[in-house]
Parts: structure tokens; sequence; C-alpha cells
């Protein structure tokens, strides 16, 4: 077996990772010359800030930066005003240090967004110069902050820019990628007549939701800041926690096999209906990649033969010998398809919504 060496291939998978690259590269140099030109004493806090806000989009960037800047503001004040008391003596320092980021703490635990002043505010109380001007010395580290989360901002926006649009849909394609092994994984268990086995998929597929929903986050800010009209609906994410949701009802049904006669009527119809609708949440996916409809396909028809041999079933002598627990999971199982099928067509819909993300006035300039 030969391992051939292709750069094209090795490029093109790595495609937004280099983007990402570049934009950090060009930004952090950016910062270094705009602060030595400017003549900053300490103007590498104009670099770090780079380093911190850059993120994948321009709306994380953007969110990142207003962040940064707010809790500097606090934390600056806060360690100015803290340094302006002039303790030298180790104790009294110490319990002006801790009076401040605990004040700054509990701020940001009121208000996230600010986390970033306790850091900010101890920083400034432990390298404050002796003798130097408070006032002044708090100043520029605002202007170097400022002007790093400036110089993030532009180089996201201006450098191979980067709009959450595309993030938004790169992690749906994600999320529907474990929603379609995971159905194909339960029908497979009933198909072979065995309990759904352990799978780290519902972890993972949990995490790709929260990042489905910061993208959609980055995203809006894009949109109120006027720089892109991402075009996605906000009820993608909220349509998606709900299928997870289903998922979790119908894969608690099947840790354990199903009765012998509810196996022998509902499991190769149940097989089919999950593999169909596993389908669909393939084709929302080729329907993300190519901005097309949705094919629904054979799930309307899949679903009804799976309710027609629910009603015999329910209607069978052999229904009315389950136990309380086996008859909970048969029809647990029912309900929790009931719910997956309006889901996954509702996903569709929404799909079917999606527009090309249009740049606005703002960036058009």
């Amino acid at each position: 077996m030969t391992f051939e060496f292709r750069p094209s291939a090795l490029i093109k998978a790595n495609a937004d990772s280099l983007r990402q690259t570049v934009r950090v590269i060009v930004a952090t140099a950016a910062a270094f010359a705009a602060y030595k030109t400017l003549g900053l004493h300490e103007g590498y806090w104009a670099v770090f800030t780079v380093l911190i806000v850059m993120q994948a989009s321009i709306g994380g960037t953007l969110g990142a930066a207003t962040d940064r800047l707010l809790g500097t503001l606090l934390g600056a004040v806060l360690g100015g005003i803290g340094a302006a008391l002039g303790r030298t003596d180790t104790l009294e320092l110490g319990l002006v240090l801790v009076t401040v980021t605990g004040i700054a703490a509990l701020v940001a635990s009121i208000r996230p967004r600010l986390r970033i002043a306790p850091v900010t505010a101890a920083i400034m109380l432990l390298s404050a110069p002796p003798g130097s001007s408070v006032e002044i010395f708090v100043r520029d580290r605002i202007i170097e902050i400022g002007l790093g989360g400036m110089i993030g901002v532009l180089a996201a926006m201006l450098i191979l820019p980067a709009r959450s649009h595309g993030v938004v849909i790169a992690r749906t394609l994600a999320v529907l990628s474990h929603i379609d092994r995971m159905l194909r994984a339960q029908a497979d268990a009933l198909t072979a007549g065995l309990a759904l086995p352990s799978s780290p998929e519902h972890a993972a597929l949990r995490q790709a939701l929260a990042a489905v929903e910061l993208a959609m986050k980055d995203a809006d800010r894009e949109r109120a800041s006027r720089l892109a009209d991402h075009g996605i609906p906000a009820a993608v994410p909220r349509t998606l926690w709900r299928i997870r949701n289903d998922l979790v009802l119908s894969g608690r049904a099947l840790d354990e096999p199903l009765p012998p006669a509810a196996m022998a009527a509902l499991a190769k119809p149940t097989a089919a209906m999950l593999t169909a609708h596993a389908a669909l949440a393939t084709r929302c996916s080729e329907a993300l990649r190519t901005r097309g409809k949705v094919d629904r396909g054979d799930v309307e028809a899949c679903y009804r033969l799976f309710g027609t041999a629910l009603d015999l079933f329910r209607r069978s002598d052999a229904a009315a010998t389950l136990d309380f627990d086996a008859s909970g999971r048969v029809f647990g199982l029912a309900f929790a398809a009931g719910r997956l099928h309006r889901d996954l067509l509702d996903l569709a819909g929404r799909v079917d919504q999606i527009a090309p993300t249009k740049v606005l006035a703002a960036d058009q300039s």
C-alpha cells in the first residue's frame, strides 16, 4: 500500500484553518506595526488583544472584541482606582488586590460578557509603574486594547472574510451527520433484534448543537451590525434540539430488545421508517450544501406503513399480553417516532427557507 502526498487535497481539507491562520498573522503584524509606529510604551496589549479576539467568523470576532473592550473598561477603572491608592506595603496591596478583583468578579458573574474585567483589574493594579500618572496609565491601556480590537475586527472583515452564515451551515451539517448515524444505529438494532448499543454520539450531538447555537448568535450579531444578512431561520437550532430529544426518547425505548411479539410485528416497518428519516437528514445536508430544496423521498410512505403496522399490533391479542414495562417501551417508541417525523419534516421546511448570505451596504462600500 503506497501513500501519496497531495498538497492540494491537504490544503482543501484544511482551508478554513489556513484562512484563519492568515487572518491572525496579518492582524498580529498590523497590531505590532501600529503600536511601534504610535510609540505606545506597552503596546503589546494590542497584540494580545488581537490574539484573544480573533474568531472563526466576523460576528464571533466582533462579539469577542466588544466583550474585551467592555471588560477592559471596567477592569481598567477598578484597577486604576486601586493603583491610585498608592499602597506599597505587601499586606495593603494584597487587600486592595482582592477587593478590586472581588468587585470585578461579582460584576462578571452577573454580566458574563465582562469576564475579562477581573484579569484586567489585577494586571492594571500590579503592573502600574511606581510614581506614574494613574490616569495616563489607564488611558493608554484602553487605547491599546481598543486598537487591538479594531485591528482584529478589520482583519476579520477584510482578509479572506468568513461570515457566520457559512459557519452555521457547516456546524448544522455536523449535527445532521450525527442524527443520520444515530437513526441508522437504531434501525440496525431493530433489524438485528438486539438492544441499542451505547454510543458516544449523544454527547457529540449535544456539543455540535451548542456550536450551532453559538454560531447563530454570531450570525445575528453580524446582521445587527449590518455586516451581512445570514438568511437562516431562528427556528433551525430549536428544531435540531427537538430532534435530539426525539432521539433520546426512541433510544430509551430500544435500550432493551422489544418483546418477541412486538418485534415480529414492528421491527421491519419501524427500521424502514427510521432509515427513511435518516435519509431525509442526509438530504437536508445536501440541500444546505447546494442551497436547494429538500427532497422528502419516501418518508411519508414509510411513516404510513409504520402507522398501519402499529395500529394492527395495538388491536392484536399479542398487545394485550404485554406487561406494563414492555407496553411502555413499545408505545413510547411510537410516540417518539411521531415526534421525530414531525420535527424532521419541520427541519426540511426550514432548510427550504434558507437563502445564500447577503452582504449589506456597510460591507459593499
